[in-house]
């Protein structure tokens, strides 16, 4: 297999920021796509049906990243094919993966396109790491998600927005594989009706193990989840105490109940993962909430 050196660098920080209190979140990859030209442990293929072209450094000149210098995010286009049948593969680095571990990313094309996009994330069930080919994802056969399958005009995110994705399909215990980006358009290259320009950023890999607070409490719910201002927490009983969690197990916001019914205002709280602690007669919860 070879390596590329065309997507950007990795930043691997396994085992680092835990939440000792009621869950453990590790960061295990933070990805912000500053140099696409030094990123380690990736792999690039292009199984298109005419190769020509690979990922590149985003050009702010068609849209600006999502946080960084402007044109710290990676991107590829319609180009990487002089065909019809774009499959342009970018493949993560080998980490342990589990089933339940959180995938996060940003996305986006070009404002107005009137040549639409499709991206799948992919992951390597058995770890085997089998290459794609023309019409074949290789080792990667389950898919995670699916942003605009049926390749609709305006329906790929015109702005950058916020993905995340749980862990599923992987046998018990901890898989060392990877994950991979597939940028799969067909009619599309420079002749065809579709595929234009798309750009990734803020790639960031979590794998949250709830602790031994985790119980469950009759009743209790959260919504709506994803949510971009006000969170409703409910239970069948009074709730007592209510402690909101970032990643880093730092604690944002705290209160105290009596109450089986309240609301939180995250609209002031950057878009990411949360984790909010309830509790209920004694008894703890420790519920993951995303922010969008």
């Amino acid at each position: 297999m070879k390596k590329t050196n065309q997507m950007k660098k990795i930043i691997l920080l396994a085992a680092i920021y835990v939440i000792s209190l009621s869950s453990n979140a590790q960061i295990i990859i933070d990805e912000g796509y500053d140099d696409v030209f030094n990123l380690p442990d990736h792999y690039s293929v292009n199984a298109s049906d005419v190769p020509n072209g690979d990922w590149f450094q985003g050009n702010p000149a068609v849209f600006e990243s999502y946080d960084g210098d402007p044109n710290s995010y990676i991107g590829v286009n319609f180009e990487v094919t002089t065909g019809s049948t774009v499959d342009m593969w970018g493949i993560t680095p080998r980490i342990g993966y589990k089933n339940g571990d959180i995938v996060s990313f940003y996305t986006r094309t070009v404002a107005g396109s009137t040549h639409p996009d499709r991206l799948e994330l992919r992951i390597d069930p058995e770890g085997t790491e089998e290459l794609p080919a023309s019409g074949d994802p290789g080792a990667y056969t389950n898919l995670l998600l699916s942003i605009n399958p049926d390749l609709e005009v305006g329906g790929y995110p015109e702005e950058w927005t916020l993905y995340t994705i749980t862990i599923s399909g992987l046998p018990a215990g901890i898989t060392e594989t990877r994950l991979a980006f597939r940028y799969w358009v067909t009619d599309g290259g420079p002749n065809g009706s579709n595929s234009n320009y798309i750009g990734l950023d803020r790639f960031v890999v979590e794998s949250v193990v709830l602790g031994v607070e985790d119980f469950d409490i009759e009743g209790l719910v959260a919504y709506p989840n994803p949510t971009t201002n006000i969170l409703t927490i409910e239970a069948a009983s009074v709730i007592s105490s209510i402690e909101v969690m970032n990643v880093l197990g730092q604690t944002l916001h705290t209160e105290t109940l009596n109450t089986n019914k309240t609301q939180i205002d995250l609209s002031a709280f950057p878009t990411g993962n949360y984790f909010i602690r309830v509790t209920v007669e004694n008894t703890t919860k420790v519920m993951q909430i995303i922010k969008q």
